[in-house]
């Protein structure tokens, strides 16, 4: 039988330490992408606004854009292994789906959607539970994943159909994602600059 309290035990226990705190610093590094998410999500959300129905497959095309860009910043900056990369692999299908076949899945935008947004919350909340407790940023990831959550639940339920509903719908969906964005994007800009200061230290 081997003694738990051994150092092989402490070893172990102090590499998973630092492995969770690695993937903390890989999303402070990873700030300016929640940054440019944030900004096209914005602008997205306040295009929809004001988008004329149409024309409802233009703006259909143009989300598929920003989930493409989404997609791929999520696979720059992670690559393609485990849930994390999985999120953007989705991210990535249903922004192509969007963009070359609009008028097929107008219908099912709201789903489509809701499902990114389900993706998204259930990747935060992954990242999380492999974030160390005691990291600054782990909370606001944890939190970012439950909006997330929240956001695809309502875009899945939302409360009417047509074209109206629908551009209100990716009107609401993207000022909410680019206002989280931004804020997650603070948090991980201060994360950043703390990194560097303790390689300053060193």
């Amino acid at each position: 039988m081997t003694d738990p309290n051994s150092p092989r035990e402490e070893i172990l226990e102090v590499g998973s330490l630092d492995n969770r705190d690695a993937l903390g610093d890989q999303l402070a590094g990873l700030w300016w992408t929640f940054l440019l998410r944030g900004i096209l999500a914005g602008l997205l959300g306040i295009a929809a606004l004001f988008w004329p129905t149409g024309s409802i497959s233009l703006l259909l095309r143009l989300v598929g854009l920003v989930l493409i860009v989404d997609g791929s910043l999520t696979l720059l900056g992670f690559g393609r292994r485990g849930l994390i990369g999985g999120v953007g692999i989705g991210a990535l299908l249903i922004g192509l789906v969007l963009l070359i076949w609009p008028e097929g899945v107008a219908r099912l935008t709201f789903f489509l959607l809701g499902a990114w947004a389900l993706i998204v919350g259930v990747g935060s909340l992954m990242a999380w539970r492999q974030m160390s407790d005691q990291h600054p940023d782990a909370p606001s990831v944890r939190n970012s994943g439950i909006i997330a959550l929240l956001i695809g639940l309502v875009l899945i339920f939302w409360p009417g159909s047509g074209m109206v509903a629908l551009g209100w719908a990716i009107a609401f969906g993207a000022l909410a994602f680019s206002a989280m964005m931004f804020w997650l994007t603070a948090r991980f800009k201060r994360a950043h600059d703390r990194v560097a200061m303790r390689v300053v230290n060193r």
